[in-house]
């Protein structure tokens, strides 16, 4: 698919800088290209300024929601190189469809970390945001979904009045500027508003993960001598680990802005512009805001990935402490069994001459018919029957359903945590919400961000493990460790 992609952008961006004859060679030659692959289309927000009648009034920016092909997003964006859109990796309508029908699911993949700066866009990818910046317009990817939808809202009216903050209680509150000098531009704020929505919900993810984290650590204390305690560490730590892996990708996408001047320049879109117009060249020096920038959200990263790998510490100590206990129980055991091994050698050498003289003593039941059978046969079933007891008790019902429990509970906790963004938008309402959370209000605000592979067996044992007082609803006690 993504061939036939770049084959139509190829052409168009060709047809854009040809004269009209090339033009109608071109239109004869992609009249033969795949039917198919030209019908696909892609949920798109579109977010562009528009200028009021009032001169010193508040700037407004318009979001509207299309559904365009390629040829349409080119033209919406034609200094956007083919191999641009390998990099976004887009999904389009017919592919995230035919992906929801699945009935298996799959890891969550990592996201791509760039920053493109190129002659007229940005191409950008951050996180679970993809983007194609220009000086008047952004185009944000795979608007078909629930979470892009509301992050698109989100940026547009954080861009929309953020030209300066003030500080109360804490908070940053963003207002208005009636001072045009002082406005940023454009693509910079779209820049700066994406990789904030960013790191925002990764603050939000921290503080959900926290009480996953306390419940399973409660849980798997009470199974101390289980290999299943074990167990039920693994799809937390991996879950936590693909998270580290995204907030690295990120540090490092903002490290390698940093590190080239020439870089972050050409970030500045309306300013190369009107250089170019002047037939003049931006100094390098004028990105100085732009360096400001990135490295404030860097130290935010920074500051999340250490939460991270406190959690991931706590995990792999719990883990150790599992393991060691296990080892001291097998210890035991083995000590056990030694100890019984002597003891059986030692009684051995008196059953065994007891045996060989017993049978010799006169006791009245030499001449009695069939005792000789019944002490061969009582022995035999005395001692299948200590067997049998034996291997059931080491492979009985109750320690295999047992088993068979913590291994489902495994899976439906691996398949909870691998639609985290579905999580995170679940969890923000969850914020919003002033009163306790009922597990009904729970089961609908999961659904409401659609996720690919939650369930109702997976919401409830989300539930049960959010719920750290145990008192069946949901509330802020259960986050205090997030918010203190």
């Amino acid at each position: 698919m993504w061939i036939a992609i770049a084959l139509q952008s190829f052409s168009i961006q060709s047809r854009n800088k040809s004269s009209k004859s090339n033009g109608d060679t071109l239109l004869k030659s992609k009249q033969g290209a795949d039917k198919h692959q030209a019908q696909d289309r892609y949920a798109v927000a579109i977010v562009y300024p528009f200028v009021t009648a009032m001169p010193n009034s508040p700037r407004s920016l318009k979001l509207s929601s299309k559904n365009l092909t390629i040829e349409e997003i080119l033209e919406e964006a034609p200094g956007t190189h083919a191999r641009d859109f390998f990099s976004l990796s887009l999904t389009s309508l017919g592919d995230a469809a035919s992906r929801k029908r699945r009935t298996s699911y799959s890891m969550s993949k990592i996201h791509p970390w760039f920053i493109l700066p190129r002659e007229t866009e940005i191409i950008m990818a951050f996180g679970c945001v993809r983007a194609i910046i220009s000086r008047k317009s952004a185009i944000i990817f795979d608007a078909h979904k629930p979470t892009i939808k509301q992050q698109a809202q989100r940026i547009c009216e954080n861009v929309q009045r953020k030209d300066f903050f003030t500080m109360r209680d804490g908070e940053i509150l963003f207002h208005n500027s009636t001072n045009n000098n002082k406005k940023a531009h454009f693509e910079i704020n779209m820049v700066e508003e994406i990789i904030r929505e960013v790191c925002t919900m990764y603050n939000g993810r921290i503080r959900l993960y926290e009480p996953i984290v306390n419940s399973l650590m409660d849980r798997v204390s009470n199974d101390a001598f289980s290999p299943s305690g074990l167990y039920k560490l693994v799809p937390v730590k991996d879950s936590l680990q693909r998270f580290e892996m995204n907030v690295k990708g990120a540090i490092r996408c903002i490290t390698d802005l940093l590190e080239s001047d020439e870089d972050m320049n050409n970030l500045l879109l309306t300013e190369q512009s009107i250089a170019r117009e002047r037939n003049e060249v931006l100094p390098l020096e004028s990105h100085a805001s732009v360096e400001l920038l990135l490295e404030e959200y860097g130290r935010q990263l920074n500051s999340i990935l250490l939460e991270i790998d406190y959690l991931l510490q706590r995990v792999q100590s719990k883990q150790d402490i599992l393991a060691l206990s296990m080892d001291a129980y097998r210890n035991r055991m083995i000590r056990m069994n030694l100890y019984l091994s002597v003891a059986g050698i030692s009684i051995g050498f008196g059953t065994a001459v007891a045996g060989f003289f017993g049978m010799n003593v006169i006791n009245g039941l030499e001449e009695v018919e069939g005792v000789f059978s019944l002490v061969v046969f009582s022995s035999c079933l005395f001692g299948g029957g200590f067997m049998g007891a034996c291997f059931t008790y080491l492979e009985g019902t109750k320690t295999h359903t047992k088993t068979i429990q913590n291994l489902n509970q495994i899976e439906v906790l691996n398949r909870a945590l691998s639609d985290m963004p579905a999580l995170d938008h679940s969890f923000e309402l969850m914020l919003k919400e002033n009163g306790p959370l009922t597990k009904e209000k729970f089961r609908e605000m999961i659904f409401a961000s659609e996720p690919d592979f939650i369930r109702d067996e997976e919401i409830n044992y989300l539930f049960d493990l959010l719920d750290y007082s145990k008192n069946s609803v949901i509330d802020k006690d259960d986050f205090r460790s997030g918010f203190e």
